[in-house]
């Protein structure tokens, strides 16, 4: 029987602390809801000495040199922002520490920006992938043999596990935590941290990804704004290339091309993002349903589910126990 694993996080001079301070809430509160060790945390680093993260707060890490990997152990490295991630994905001994953790601990992963020193490392080639919304494209140009689901929260891809967005390094804890021991702990975790303990890893980033896409093309973000004030409508795409002053064939190529998704499946994502705040402000799954265009609650309710993983109603209940 394990006694404990070892939660080992990868960090560096201006990584991201909430990377490293989120996921380690978990692990550590599943010890205290559990009353007895499950997780040891370690902050590990190439080089010894205190690590300055982007927030300006220092932690004190654990040098390489001094970590002894065991086959029950999961490693762990944050992201950052473009600079201080250039550097960390060309520091050869960090890329070194990574690939012997591929073959000696149980899991390698990722949180954020992290998925980039995966692959500067080599190690996720052929592998599905996750990371933060606003780097997707730039991850598949940079390391063309790496698939990166542009919707997941965070990818399971057998030994390695990576995360989207900063927060989104909470669920995939929350994940590995439920893999470990169960869901019941998984639930009380959650509960304690005051977080969603069921968010499927294939949820949407929500509606960030379009809010940035949109400044792609001065075109569309008039389309955006249109498309949000008119929720309660059915619009077609001959109506959104008229909105725009282009033909439907120029149209959809030209959205295809700024969105990575259809106009149809845009239109229907702004919808349920309204949906959302709706449920939010606490009003019923009918009125929701209506105000967010769909023709009856049972269509809102499928593709509410869906696409964040949850009803309707449980989200609304959800949302209002926090």
């Amino acid at each position: 029987m394990i006694e404990f694993r070892s939660i080992i996080f990868v960090t560096y001079a201006g990584a991201e602390l909430l990377d490293l301070a989120g996921p380690s809430a978990v692990f550590s509160t599943a010890n205290r809801v559990a009353g007895k060790t499950l997780y040891k945390i370690v902050v590990a680093t190439p080089r010894s000495g205190q690590v300055s993260h982007s927030c300006g707060i220092a932690l004190s890490a654990v040098p390489f040199g001094e970590i002894d990997l065991g086959a029950h152990d999961t490693v762990l490295i944050v992201g950052a922002d473009a600079r201080p991630l250039a550097v960390a994905m060309a520091d050869a001994e960090l890329r070194s520490f990574l690939r012997s953790a591929i073959l000696k601990a149980e899991r390698l992963g990722s949180i954020c920006t992290g998925a980039f020193i995966l692959a500067a490392a080599g190690l996720l080639d052929g592998k599905t992938v996750a990371t933060h919304w606003s780097a997707t494209a730039q991850l598949g140009e940079m390391f063309p043999s790496v698939h990166c689901d542009v919707d997941a929260l965070y990818v399971s891809d057998g030994q390695l596990w990576t995360s989207a967005g900063v927060s989104t390094g909470i669920d995939m804890a929350l994940a590995i935590v439920g893999s470990d021991h169960g869901s019941a702990l998984k639930a009380e975790v959650a509960r304690q941290l005051v977080v969603y303990s069921h968010r499927p890893g294939h949820q949407s980033q929500f509606s960030n990804l379009l809010a940035a896409q949109a400044k792609e093309d001065e075109r569309f973000v008039g389309l955006t704004t249109w498309l949000r004030e008119s929720t309660e409508s059915l619009i077609s795409v001959e109506q959104m290339a008229d909105h725009v002053g282009m033909s439907p064939r120029t149209f959809h190529r030209r959205f295809v091309e700024s969105f990575k998704q259809t106009p149809a499946k845009f239109f229907e994502a702004v919808r349920l993002d309204a949906a959302r705040n709706l449920l939010e402000a606490r009003q019923s799954v009918a009125n929701v349903a209506r105000k967010a265009g769909f023709q009856s609650e049972s269509a809102f309710r499928a593709s509410f589910k869906a696409r964040f993983g949850v009803t309707p109603q449980l989200y609304r209940e959800t949302w209002h126990r926090r």
